[in-house]
């Protein structure tokens, strides 16, 4: 199976900064808890950084971070922050050195990557010790309060915008092979409120729907005006709560 980026639109980093919730300190803290870090580690790698919220949120466990991506359009959105910089750069070849990183992660990425040569660029620039941590977000579809607009998702909009193939979010036997041996899982569970607007922005931050735009079945514009109108009699209220999970890996070399 071929899986291909679908984040490397002109416009994609400014929609994403735009619709993305920022879930990524907490990722990290189960981060820090599954990989036991205690002081912080010298240099922290990011790949497949996006717009930079995944990695300024490293910050916290890194005294310097470097955040990598293919898309210059995600680069351009991402905001400055101390001791935080970025380069373009894809996760198969890494332009860093050898044994010279404390921590990799990648967040909601590894399943667009080629996934040996990226496990093995990874083991190349972790120092022997260091932690690897994939982690990803999932929206289960449902929406407290809102049940209609729930089965609207998942009977008319999934159907209607798939979301393109796409690898494992985590291969645990292949990171073994690349001598990343497993440390542990965890799993979080939260809740983001969202008006009709910020609902709106988030589907079209997410690959299916970038996907469409790019192909030229549709356009942004609208996709927007259309998820607006199918709201509109679906939501109860102002405020519907998008149930989200998010799944933490860790390796360590």
């Amino acid at each position: 199976m071929t899986a291909s980026n679908p984040f490397l639109g002109a416009l994609t980093g400014e929609y994403y900064a735009l619709g993305r919730p920022d879930y990524h300190p907490a990722a990290v803290g189960a981060v820090a808890r599954l990989l036991d870090l205690g002081d912080p580690v010298s240099l922290a790698v990011d790949i497949g950084c996006g717009t930079g919220m995944s990695t300024r949120a490293l910050t916290a466990v890194a005294a310097q971070v470097v955040g990598l991506d293919v898309s210059a359009s995600m680069l351009r959105a991402a905001a400055p922050a101390a001791g935080v910089g970025y380069l373009q750069a894809g996760a198969e070849r890494l332009p860093l050195a050898s044994c010279s990183a404390g921590l990799v992660v990648t967040a909601a990425a590894f399943h667009w990557f080629d996934q040996a040569r990226a496990l093995a660029e990874v083991a190349r620039v972790l120092r022997p010790g260091g932690g690897f941590a994939v982690y990803s977000d999932f929206f289960s579809g449902r929406l407290g309060g809102a049940d209609a607009l729930t089965d609207w998702l998942a009977g008319t909009y999934g159907p209607r915008y798939p979301g393109p193939p796409r690898h494992s979010h985590f291969d645990r036997d292949a990171a073994d092979v690349a001598g990343l041996a497993f440390v542990g899982s965890e799993e979080l569970r939260y809740d983001v409120p969202m008006t009709a607007d910020a609902l709106a922005d988030y589907l079209l931050s997410q690959s299916n729907a970038t996907s469409a735009i790019d192909d030229g079945r549709t356009t942004r514009a609208e996709l927007r005006a259309w998820l607006l109108a199918e709201f509109e009699p679906r939501m109860p209220a102002e405020v519907v709560r998008a149930q989200f999970t998010c799944t933490v890996w860790c390796s360590r070399k």
